[in-house]
């Protein structure tokens, strides 16, 4: 892959990476998995490599490295055959991760981009709160509720800050709510200016997209915490993190 980039999506699990990819992959230079090596990130005693995306190593699913496999999550399958036709020309090809380990990456990959997205805490609780109590949601574990989201949230704020001030050539950080619910995608154009790609009309089309599900179902939805549990997000909350992140290092 000489002439391509590795460009990865990076954010804790329901903070908008999926959303993000969707919009980033509408652009005809990118092409990115969804969680193609899940099981890697996490390990410190494997490497993440570049030979890892070569397009047929990429695309053969046999190494059991996610469970988000077309075959045993079918709803990805037009993903990624839309991926691997264009994987050969795209200018960026790369993965989202919710693992956030961008300095692991960085060891075997120094090149590497990551574009960051963080999202306020108690969205993150309540979606955390409410797979762990659906019974039928077998891709969440029962014990991974609101009160565990907080240690994640806090440690992932703290390695995205840690990339984006020590290499912000490559790293950016994007806050969900600032971008998804700009109309005009203020946010997007720094992104795209960041990695030297136009704003096409694809690329308008699947923002709209999301801004329309952002207004009409993000934004207006209720959440349902016990004041229990509000009460220990505000007391274990690295707030500080947080108002560095989205303040001074967000684009």
């Amino acid at each position: 892959m000489p002439d391509q980039s590795l460009l990865f999506v990076a954010g804790l699990g329901r903070s908008g990476t999926t959303a993000l990819m969707e919009v980033l992959v509408a652009h005809d230079e990118v092409a990115l998995g969804v969680e193609r090596y899940k099981r890697l990130y996490p390990r410190d005693d494997e490497p993440v490599t570049r030979e890892l995306f070569g397009q047929e190593r990429f695309f053969d699913f046999s190494d059991g490295l996610t469970n988000l496999t077309p075959e045993q999550a079918p709803e990805w399958a037009p993903h990624y055959e839309a991926m691997r036709a264009k994987w050969g020309r795209a200018r960026f090809v790369g993965d989202k991760m919710v693992a956030i380990r961008l300095q692991h990456v960085w060891e075997t990959v120094p090149d590497a981009r990551f574009v960051c997205i963080v999202r306020d805490l108690e969205p993150v609780a309540a979606s955390w709160e409410a797979r762990a109590r659906d019974p039928d949601d077998r891709g969440w574990a029962a014990d991974q509720d609101a009160t565990k989201a907080v240690a994640g949230w806090n440690r992932s704020l703290r390695r995205v800050r840690r990339a984006v001030r020590q290499r912000p050539d490559h790293a950016v950080v994007v806050e969900y709510d600032r971008f998804f619910g700009d109309e005009t995608g203020i946010s997007l154009d720094r992104v795209l200016a960041w990695l030297g790609l136009d704003r096409s009309p694809e690329i308008d089309a699947a923002f709209a997209q999301v801004h329309a599900t952002y207004v009409e179902k993000v934004a207006p939805k209720r959440r349902t915490l016990s004041p229990e549990t509000l009460a220990f997000l505000e007391e274990h909350a690295e707030r500080d993190v947080w108002d560095q992140v989205t303040g001074r290092l967000a684009l």
